[in-house]
C-alpha cells in the first residue's frame, strides 16, 4: 500500500498533468494514457489515485481555487480603493500571467454546466471570491459615505471580470480595457448609491 505522503504526491502529479494536457488539447480530448503519460506514471496506476477522469477534473478545480484565493490574499490588508482595485488585478492578471490557468478555468466553467461535481466546486469558489469583493466594496463604500448594495455590486463585478477574462482569451480586445470597465462599473455604482447619511437612510 503506498505512504500518504506518496498518494499526495502521485495526486499532485496527476492534476498537474491534467492541467498540461488541457492547456494543449482540452478536457475531453485528454486521455487517461495521456495524462499518465504527461505525469511520468503507467496509465494503470491513475485509477489507484482517482476512479475517472472527472474526479480528477473536481480535484483540478479545487487545486486552481485554492491557489486563486491564496493569490487574493495578497490584497489584505490595504486601504479600502486600493484593496478593491488590487482584487480587480488579480482576478484579471490570471489572462497574462497564466494563460494556461486561464485556458483550464474556461474548460472548467464549460464541464462545471453540465457536470454536477465540478459544478459544485466551481460555485464554492465563486462564493469565495464574491465574498472578498463583498468585503472590499463594502469598505470602499462607507470610506466614501456611501451605502451599497455590495452583494449586487459584487456579482456585477464579478460577471464583468469573467466576461471580459472569456473575451480577451477567444477574442482579444484593447489592452487593460477589462480593468478600466471594471473601475468604471465601480465608479458608476459609488455615484448612484445614496450617501449614509441622507435623510432616506437615517429614517431607515
Amino acid at each position: 500500500m503506498p505512504r500518504p505522503s506518496q498518494v499526495s504526491q502521485r495526486r499532485a502529479q496527476l492534476i498537474r498533468a491534467l492541467a498540461q494536457v488541457m492547456a494543449q488539447q482540452g478536457y475531453e480530448a485528454a486521455s487517461i494514457r495521456e495524462i499518465a503519460q504527461a505525469a511520468g506514471l503507467a496509465p494503470g496506476l491513475v485509477h489507484h489515485y482517482f476512479p475517472d477522469k472527472e474526479a480528477l477534473l473536481v480535484a483540478l478545480t479545487e487545486d486552481l481555487g485554492a491557489q486563486w484565493l491564496t493569490r487574493l490574499d495578497e490584497a489584505e490588508g490595504l486601504a479600502p480603493e486600493a484593496r478593491l482595485r488590487r482584487l480587480i488585478s488579480l482576478h484579471l492578471s490570471v489572462d497574462e500571467a497564466r494563460p494556461d490557468e486561464l485556458g483550464c478555468w474556461l474548460q472548467i466553467i464549460a464541464e462545471a454546466a453540465r457536470r454536477p461535481s465540478v459544478g459544485a466546486v466551481w460555485a464554492g469558489v465563486v462564493l469565495s471570491l464574491r465574498s472578498r469583493l463583498v468585503v472590499a466594496l463594502t469598505a470602499l463604500a462607507e470610506a466614501r459615505g456611501r451605502t451599497l448594495d455590495a452583494e449586487a455590486g459584487a456579482a456585477a463585478l464579478l460577471a464583468l471580470i469573467y466576461g471580459g477574462l472569456t473575451l480577451g482569451a477567444t477574442a482579444g480586445g484593447p489592452p487593460g480595457y477589462a480593468a478600466t470597465a471594471a473601475w468604471a462599473l465601480v465608479e458608476g455604482l459609488l455615484a448612484a448609491a445614496p450617501s449614509a447619511d441622507s435623510p432616506s437612510q437615517a429614517a431607515g
